[in-house]
């Protein structure tokens, strides 16, 4: 019906109205208009609840950092780490999050987050004992600018040698009282808890014109890295030349990190250094450049041996991180931990089949 019909039969309808009851009708009008306003505004209000209740259940939780770390450990070795679930000790099942952790686990025995510590079931009374394993979730892409780092990078450096002075003294004088890195996630992941047990899951392979020994589950990945270099050295005078300087190239060696109680990674096979026949000079790893420079950290790039851009970018792009990038810089040294890259959100290689 129209707008104009339906006006007609209202004026219509009041006009056949006693003067009684159009005096009625006229007082109950306004209110008949608010009653049918407010019922408009419920109606909206229902509607943009409803919206809003919508868009409240569609936001997703925030995820913690132990959920972030322990998933992207097991995409990062899915050979060896079943997936990450929150769970409560001692039980089979996964739960909902409250009392518990998040844990993956190894070789049937369950790992927990156990606030970075990274410890199987039957050690987290002791994780007091442990520092944290402080994952790196920002690698940088590129190596920083020398200036815009300049003072974060002093400052850094010298808490570090402050802390690191520090926990040589305390160890002297209460050595149960340092705090190290476990070894038990280590340990489990590469199947390794003693010299010997390391011995049996190397494996030597050809590097680059010379033989290394190395982790076993990480040979095929090398050869990748190598192949990798040997490609680019066809149409790269620069990586060329870098390799034909090569001198020694050293992966499995049984010792902890200098000045440290901490495992060193050629422990495990998947560290790997690299040195030219002659380094002219220039400095490859802060420990030792601190000798002979009080000033180690400040040491420019300039003065400092780097492989070229390519090879850096061969390791990395299959989950090997540079120590030329850190603080307490390594620039001959390569470590594989693909985790780091997935925490960085940084694109590697999919070499699995």
């Amino acid at each position: 019906m129209s707008n104009r019909l339906v006006g007609r039969s209202i004026l219509r309808f009041f006009q056949e109205l006693s003067n009684k009851k159009k005096m009625l009708f006229l007082l109950i009008l306004p209110v008949l208009a608010i009653c049918a306003g407010t019922m408009v505004q419920k109606s909206l209000m229902s509607e943009h609840s409803d919206d809003t209740s919508t868009e409240l259940h569609d936001e997703q939780p925030e995820i913690s950092m132990a959920e972030t770390i322990m998933k992207a450990l097991s995409a990062a070795y899915p050979e060896q780490i079943g997936p990450a679930e929150f769970r409560r000790q001692g039980e089979d099942q996964p739960h909902d999050e409250g009392e518990g952790d998040w844990a993956f686990p190894i070789r049937g025995k369950w790992f927990y987050y156990a606030e970075g510590r990274i410890l199987p079931e039957e050690h987290i009374g002791q994780a007091a004992e442990y520092r944290a394993m402080g994952f790196n979730r920002n690698y940088p892409v590129e190596l920083p600018s020398w200036e815009s780092t300049a003072e974060q990078r002093a400052s850094r450096t010298r808490n570090m040698e402050e802390n690191r002075s520090a926990q040589r003294t305390e160890s002297r004088q209460s050595p149960a009282q340092i705090t190290r890195r476990s070894h038990y996630f280590y340990e489990a992941l590469w199947n390794i808890s003693s010299r010997n047990e390391a011995w049996e899951q190397m494996a030597e392979i050809d590097f680059l014109s010379q033989t290394i020994t190395v982790h076993s589950d990480i040979s095929r990945i090398l050869s990748l890295v190598e192949e990798a270099i040997l490609n680019e050295a066809k149409t790269n005078f620069a990586v060329r030349q870098w390799i034909d300087s090569l001198g020694t190239i050293a992966c499995w060696n049984w010792r902890n990190i200098a000045s440290s109680g901490s495992r060193s990674f050629h422990s495990y096979g998947i560290a790997i250094d690299i040195l030219p026949k002659n380094l002219g000079g220039l400095a490859t790893y802060w420990l030792w450049a601190a000798r002979t420079n009080s000033q180690w950290w400040n040491i420019p790039y300039s003065r400092r041996y780097h492989p070229p851009d390519e090879v850096i970018r061969a390791f990395e792009s299959f989950g090997f991180i540079w120590g030329g990038k850190w603080a307490n810089f390594d620039t001959m040294h390569f470590e594989y931990h693909p985790e780091i890259f997935i925490l960085s959100n940084i694109p590697m290689v999919d070499f699995r089949d």
